[in-house]
């Protein structure tokens, strides 16, 4: 079974850099493996970082962080995941934990699968795994019964309806966003990974920093739905049918909106991935006319968003030269923002405390 996609936000922020490229700006890369980091931990003390040349009197960085910028990261071996899962009584989430963990995982998604089939977490587990086999839609209306105020399965059942050419069924889904939130099960994910490694022996940021780097992104799933609705926003405008395109148009747009809700406290993936579905939405649109849903002109709107892109790659591109110099106490400190405020205001803090300090 393939492992699902996920982002080294935490660890290199060239994953991060690598994927605002391949949306955004020129590249001549693909994206990494999209993994991501989440909340943990309130409260840090915001003093200066080291002043000067940070090559030179930053010191040196944890040695597990280096070893995971130089792209090596801990395994668990199947003993060490057996143990983890035995620990933990074999419940729903440390069978989801080990399927992904796992290299030959099968076995523990079904396992869970059989035992939990109505555990909402489950059911996105087998979306993110198993997403394009004839069973997801099974799975997908799991979902949506068992936990039926997340937006998430109604995202996906949006992007089947459109896949299979069937406007009318995922309008209908894309309406109950009205009263949903979106759970992307990132946060219990998170924890269980690091509980993971802690059982295996692993400690303190260590456990937490491998523990961060396995969390999946299920959201990157939900970039292909806005390619859906502008496709259909173009048949129904040559067809004439202006007001069909405008509700395509509305409910992507609130979509977009669902995705990045979290806004500057999420992850840079989830930020980038709203602005693309976004972006993709406007473009079937005159840059003279409104946002749908939105007093904004079109070309207002993407202006913004440029300036919010621009702000992200300065950001990136700053803190990739900072990461590799942070101490241990250095990178407890922004290891504590990230969790409070979110990866991009992390980074920024991580920044402004450097320039402040020179």
């Amino acid at each position: 079974m393939n492992q699902p996609p996920r982002i080294d936000l935490a660890l290199s922020v060239a994953g991060v850099a690598a994927l605002a490229a391949f949306f955004f700006w020129p590249s001549t890369g693909t994206p990494k493996q999209e993994r991501a980091a989440m909340p943990g931990p309130a409260g840090t003390p915001k003093v200066g970082l080291t002043a000067g040349n940070p090559a030179v009197t930053a010191g040196q960085p944890p040695e597990f962080l280096q070893r995971m910028l130089d792209g090596e990261f801990a395994k668990l071996t199947p003993e060490q995941i057996e143990r983890y899962v035995e620990s933990r009584g074999r419940d729903a989430s440390s069978l989801i934990v080990a399927a992904m963990l796992g290299e030959d995982s099968d076995e523990w998604l079904d396992e869970a699968a059989e035992r939990f089939p109505d555990d909402p977490g489950v059911a996105a587990a087998m979306i993110l795994h198993r997403g394009e086999n004839p069973e997801a839609g099974e799975w997908i209306g799991r979902l949506k019964e068992n936990d039926p105020g997340n937006s998430l399965g109604y995202l996906f059942a949006a992007k089947s309806n459109l896949e299979a050419g069937e406007i009318d069924g995922a309008l209908e889904e894309l309406a109950a966003l009205e009263s949903t939130r979106l759970n992307d099960y990132r946060e219990s994910w998170q924890s269980g990974f690091t509980d993971a490694y802690q059982s295996a022996g692993y400690q303190g940021l260590e456990a937490e920093w491998l523990g961060m780097s396995q969390v999946p992104v299920l959201t990157g799933q939900l970039s292909r739905l806005s390619n859906g609705i502008g496709e259909a926003m173009i048949a129904a405008e040559k067809r004439g049918d202006r007001a069909a395109a405008e509700e395509l148009g509305l409910s992507g747009m609130k979509a977009a909106a669902l995705v990045g809700g979290r806004g500057d406290r999420d992850i840079l993936i989830t930020q980038l991935i709203s602005v693309s579905m976004e972006r993709k939405l406007l473009k079937q649109l005159d840059v003279f006319e409104f946002v749908p849903g939105d007093k904004r002109l079109v070309l207002e709107r993407l202006a913004e968003m440029d300036e919010q892109i621009a702000r992200i790659k300065s950001t990136i591109q700053s803190h990739a030269e900072l990461l590799p110099t942070l101490t241990e106490s250095e990178l407890r400190q922004y290891t504590r923002h990230l969790h409070t405020d979110g990866e991009l205001m992390a980074m920024e803090w991580l920044v402004a405390q450097r320039q402040a300090g020179q």
